[in-house]
């Protein structure tokens, strides 16, 4: 019979094995992970991950939420440390760490944008969690038009920039960046396209005087 454990231990073991379910999923995807290929990894028997999850969906939840909630407070707290900045300014930070968030913590965001399996009321638990990132994207766009740096719609402009960080992030999480350019050395170009485009032209601050 098991040995009753303390919270700690039961805090101890579940964030270990949350841990090196990131990985896999992230590696693997939801259909190439087995609790037994948890269980070996982790060094337990088999039946070891149910004493702390009910079965391997549970698993997924719990990594996948963890993995957009880290998220959550990574772009939380780079849009409150840059909200001295000119707006313009505010963005390019904003999209720098959506791309520092995505080398550092790759499984994360693996978990997030590339392992598909559907959950009860998925709908409702990726839009309570997406929401709480793609909105201070989106409010510091909205800025940047109020403020006269940017002509246009906020939603397609906010788009415009997650569409092609993402792109980017992806190409080099997969090992495709290999024509010329690293990451690093696209990052600075691409941030400066994006916000060229999105800037007023000359006739159109001209009128708005």
């Amino acid at each position: 019979m098991p040995r009753s454990l303390s919270a700690e231990e039961v805090e101890s073991f579940r964030s270990e094995l949350c841990r090196v379910a990131t990985r896999q999923f992230a590696e693997a995807g939801y259909d190439g992970v087995t609790l037994r290929g948890l269980a070996n990894e982790l060094g337990v028997s088999p039946m070891t991950p149910y004493r702390y999850f009910e079965n391997k969906e549970a698993i997924f939840e719990s990594v996948r939420a963890s993995a957009f909630d880290r998220f959550g407070d990574h772009t939380t707290r780079t849009r409150e440390a840059t909200n001295a900045l000119p707006p313009i300014e505010q963005l390019r930070a904003m999209g720098k760490s959506y791309v520092e968030f995505a080398i550092a913590e790759p499984h994360d965001y693996r978990i997030m944008f590339e392992v598909d399996h559907l959950m009860p009321n998925d709908d409702a638990f990726i839009e309570e969690r997406r929401a709480r990132c793609w909105d201070q994207i989106l409010a510091v766009t909205r800025r940047c038009i109020a403020e006269g740096a940017m002509d246009g719609d906020p939603l397609l402009i906010a788009h415009l920039c997650w569409v092609t960080l993402h792109g980017l992030v992806t190409l080099h999480l997969s090992g495709k960046l290999q024509v010329g350019f690293t990451l690093e050395e696209l990052l600075e170009p691409t941030l400066q396209t994006i916000l060229r485009g999105a800037a007023p032209t000359p006739s159109a601050v001209g009128e708005a005087r």
